[in-house]
């Protein structure tokens, strides 16, 4: 089997970017790059490690598809197993911020590891980094009682998130949707409709609408 990790990515993770200064511009200049560097490395070498030995079962399970029981999604086990292994070592929010728990990995490092799990099973990819982006919406947008609300079960696996962008009329054209989103005394109200959402099983969602004014 080709290794999860080329010797491809190992160039591009070791020198196509200028890691002292990114971690200086981020953690300041008192921070030694080459421990943080040595703490990416390892990561995605677990990373490479892990999806490897969880793609026998995935490759196996891709007959089986996910049930709907009492109105609850239910994953097949080899999608559940595997979501837990992966969340057992952090490597399901992967850019939360330390202070909710996370990692906060930097975007190249957070795309090399969906590529491995894409390749795993792109399925449980599309899992993954669906509740990663919404991860990354709320840490970049809500306020912070949000964030402590829900980042750190994100980053621990126990959130799942999805968002709801797919419109009858607009499929999944974002420029196509109609739903709307209003403001009036401190609460939001939604005016529209959303259908086959990806991952919508989630106890998290990001409704995508238009400012209603």
């Amino acid at each position: 089997m080709i290794p999860y990790l080329s010797d491809a990515m190992r160039f591009y993770l070791r020198d196509g970017v200028d890691w002292d200064t990114y971690f200086s511009m981020r953690k300041g200049a008192q921070t030694d790059a080459a421990i943080e560097r040595d703490a990416l490395a390892e990561i995605v070498d677990t990373a490479a490690k892990l999806c490897a030995s969880l793609e026998p079962e995935l490759r196996a399970g891709w007959a089986q598809a996910a049930r709907l029981e009492q109105g609850e999604v239910v994953h097949p086990p080899h999608i559940a197993r595997s979501y837990k292994a992966l969340a057992e070592v952090g490597l399901v929010s992967f850019g939360v911020d330390e202070q909710y728990g996370g990692f906060g990995l930097p975007v190249l490092v957070t795309n090399t590891i969906l590529q491995m799990i894409s390749r795993a099973d792109a399925g449980l990819m599309t899992v993954i980094g669906l509740q990663a982006g919404v991860a990354d919406d709320i840490q970049m947008y809500a306020s912070e009682e949000l964030k402590q609300r829900y980042l750190p079960g994100f980053a621990k696996g126990e959130l799942m998130g999805a968002m709801d962008l797919t419109e009858p009329q607009a499929g999944s054209d974002l420029g196509g949707i109609t739903t709307r989103a209003t403001e009036d005394g401190g609460k939001v109200f939604l005016d529209g409709n959303k259908i086959f959402i990806t991952n919508g099983g989630s106890q998290v969602h990001l409704v995508l609408a238009r400012d209603g004014e």
